[in-house]
């Protein structure tokens, strides 16, 4: 009997000794959910120079996020010197589990809210990006495999394909995606997306018979985390949604 409680014991100690190594692994490989991101929209001319340029900054912590939405402003001096502006409109502080949205003038823990709002299930038409969106966008057909890429050493699945906005006659898109598990909550398309476990962070938007593309968008991810400034916004706007509800 002594034998067999013994080893049973040591059973015991092992199996808890694995367990708490695995949990202890995950915990290590969990990813946090904090940080910045900057999706950059870029037109070009016929030779794949950049014309036009414009960024939105997001903010995010867990289910929550804000957007800096900026315009864009253009003046050509006497010199024929051009300076490009990116003057802030507002911020747009967006709660996923809620479905709400605020908008502020400044990124502030003391900013007020001007505007608050349902968060619709599509595109903001007003601005912003709508980055949650399982309506848009959406591709049309299966897209065709392209060799894998790497660049800056991050390796990057390739695929063509044709958004069911546009004519395939036209034009077609080339997507860029990652699939080492960053960034899937603002990967451009979620559909192929995951099937491929991936996020799409980068499109190339090509004219048939073109070899340069006249359109593109990208997501960058520039922080992993937020300073203490940056958290005290989303606690004061997080206590502001709930003063302030928004109802159906």
């Amino acid at each position: 009997m002594t034998y067999f409680f013994i080893t049973f014991c040591i059973r015991i100690v092992c199996l808890s000794f694995v367990f708490v190594l695995l949990f202890s692994c995950q915990g290590k490989s969990q990813k946090n959910n904090v940080g910045i991101i900057r999706k950059t929209t870029h037109f070009y001319n016929a030779d794949g120079e950049p014309t036009f340029t414009h960024y939105l900054k997001i903010y995010y912590t867990d289910s929550v996020v804000i957007e800096e939405i900026r315009g864009v402003n253009t003046l050509t001096d006497t010199a024929y010197v051009t300076t490009v502006t990116y003057p802030l409109l507002w911020c747009r502080y967006i709660n996923l589990k809620s479905k709400r949205l605020y908008d502020y003038k400044n990124f502030s823990d003391t900013a007020k809210i001007f505007h608050k709002a349902i968060l619709p299930d599509s595109l903001m038409l007003d601005g912003g990006w709508s980055f949650y969106s399982e309506k848009y966008p959406k591709i049309q057909g299966i897209p065709e495999s392209l060799t894998d890429t790497i660049i800056e050493n991050i390796t990057y699945k390739r695929a063509k394909f044709c958004y069911i906005t546009n004519d395939p006659k036209k034009n077609f898109q080339i997507g860029y995606f990652r699939c080492d598990g960053k960034g899937d909550l603002f990967s451009i398309e979620k559909d192929h997306s995951r099937k491929l476990n991936c996020t799409m962070v980068k499109y190339f938007d090509y004219k048939v018979g073109k070899p340069k593309p006249y359109f593109s968008k990208e997501v960058d991810f520039i922080s992993e985390s937020l300073t203490k400034e940056e958290l005290e916004v989303f606690a004061a706007w997080g206590k502001n949604e709930k003063e302030n509800p928004v109802y159906k």
